[in-house]
């Protein structure tokens, strides 16, 4: 199948590509088969899976935008026979069954995305060639091997070094939730202050918090969150023996730099041993939207190939001069049913440091003290800590209906501010009728 940009990105010239393998994705990000710069569709917005006997399904990727199919927006998947109008954002597709006659022509004068995705798929081809060379000089490579490392220098820190120096900029947090304990990672903003930042995952739906340091746990409040960033910093009255980690910036960053993931591991103890992995950055800043509904979207990612283990959650993504560079949040590990490795993301510095900059001075931004559980027709407000004690299920904030999706929660609250008040629809128990309360953002 072939499918053509009819209109919006690229539609001009009308465009055609063939939708080919068995996922074909389309979106802004370089990912994609298909790229499109179209600013409302999604980094990983749809793709198409064809199936035995060459049978063709639209998926879409939970994009806040949506995909639509002749005007019907498609919920999970729609089979696609050809000739349907395809809208992304404001970008028209057309597939059909038959090769355009004008394909080579539009090839050869399209620029722009598409042909950045043409570049992609023939990289892909010279590196499997690259491969095959590379098996031949395989002996060659290895003594090359030895006389790099024997005379590599430039006073570049070892993987080693960073992670000694991270370890005391470096926390395990704990967050008490209903039925035990959740945890990960989190770094060391202000020492003096006693300011810690972390993930607002790690520590969603949680009542009691504490951060490990130098193998003692300290009990820790919430300073400020941002559920739709993603971050949240917490402030622990004792904070002997903790150092502030240096933050870096992505202008300075590089891409096929050396980083190193630090972390803790999943249900860790004050036992266990900060765990690291060496990667390179794949993309300084990318954006990503996680295909799944109770995952908010990132603006601002560093996209790594260093693996991100569960624990890694909220610690610090470091580059060659020990400096904070993202913290490590995400890892895509597929696309529908095809298995995907090496896409680690972590909220880049730079976004970090505008969003901390008001949670430490105890303005939080889009929360009202309580945590949030996507399900159905709406989000559920658990209880926690010492913020609101609201819960039930939220269905609108201040009229504007939320769903079953955080991006649904973050169009809500994009506008309340920290300090004003919400009136939010709310089913306090199964069954009750929906009552509107008053709660004030913090």
């Amino acid at each position: 199948m072939w499918v053509t940009i009819g209109s919006g990105d690229g539609g001009g010239r009308r465009p055609s590509v063939k939708v080919e393998g068995e996922r074909f994705l389309v979106g802004t990000g370089a990912e994609c088969q298909l790229m499109i710069g179209d600013p409302k569709a999604a980094p990983l917005h749809a793709y198409f899976e064809v199936g035995e006997g060459g049978r063709v399904a639209l998926h879409d990727l939970g994009s806040e935008t949506g995909t639509y199919v002749d005007g019907e927006r498609v919920e999970g998947s729609r089979v696609i026979e050809g000739g349907e109008e395809i809208r992304i954002g404001d970008t028209v597709l057309v597939p059909s069954v038959a090769e355009p006659a004008e394909e080579a022509e539009a090839v050869a004068h399209q620029a722009g995305p598409l042909e950045v995705a043409r570049e992609h798929r023939q990289l892909r081809e010279r590196v499997r060639l690259a491969t095959a060379l590379a098996v031949g000089a395989a002996l060659l490579a290895v003594a090359g091997l030895v006389v790099f490392l024997a005379t590599r220098g430039g006073g570049k820190p070892s993987p080693e070094e960073i992670v000694a120096d991270a370890k005391k900029r470096t926390v395990l947090i704990q967050a008490r939730v209903p039925g035990g304990t959740s945890g990960g990672t989190g770094f060391v903003l202000d020492a003096g202050h006693g300011l810690v930042v972390t993930n607002f995952h790690v520590v969603n739906g949680g009542t009691r918090f504490a951060v490990g340091v130098d193998g003692n746990l300290r009990e820790a409040t919430i300073a400020g969150a941002a559920p739709c960033d993603d971050l949240a910093v917490l402030r622990v009255a004792d904070h002997n023996g903790m150092e502030t980690f240096p933050l870096g910036s992505q202008d300075d960053l590089k891409q096929g730099e050396q980083v190193v993931a630090v972390g803790y591991p999943e249900s860790a103890s004050l036992d266990d041993n900060l765990t690291s992995t060496a990667g390179v950055v794949s993309r300084v800043q990318s954006s990503f939207l996680a295909p799944a509904p109770d995952a908010p979207s990132y603006p601002n990612v560093v996209q790594t190939d260093a693996a991100l283990n569960p624990g890694n959650s909220g610690g610090p993504l470091i580059d060659e001069r020990k400096r904070l560079v993202g913290v490590n949040t995400a890892t895509l590990t597929s696309i529908g049913r095809a298995p995907i490795q090496g896409q680690g993301y972590a909220i880049g510095v730079d976004r970090v440091k505008a969003v901390v900059s008001t949670l430490r001075a105890g303005h939080s931004q889009g929360w009202a003290g309580f945590g949030l559980d996507f399900r159905g027709g709406g989000v559920v407000a658990v209880p926690m800590g010492e913020g609101a004690p609201v819960s039930g299920l939220v269905s609108k904030i201040n009229g504007a209906t939320v769903g079953g999706t955080f991006a649904g929660y973050c169009d809500a609250v994009r506008s309340i501010s920290s300090g004003q008040t919400a009136v939010l629809t709310i089913q306090t128990r199964p069954r009750a009728a929906p009552r509107q309360l008053s709660v004030r953002f913090l």
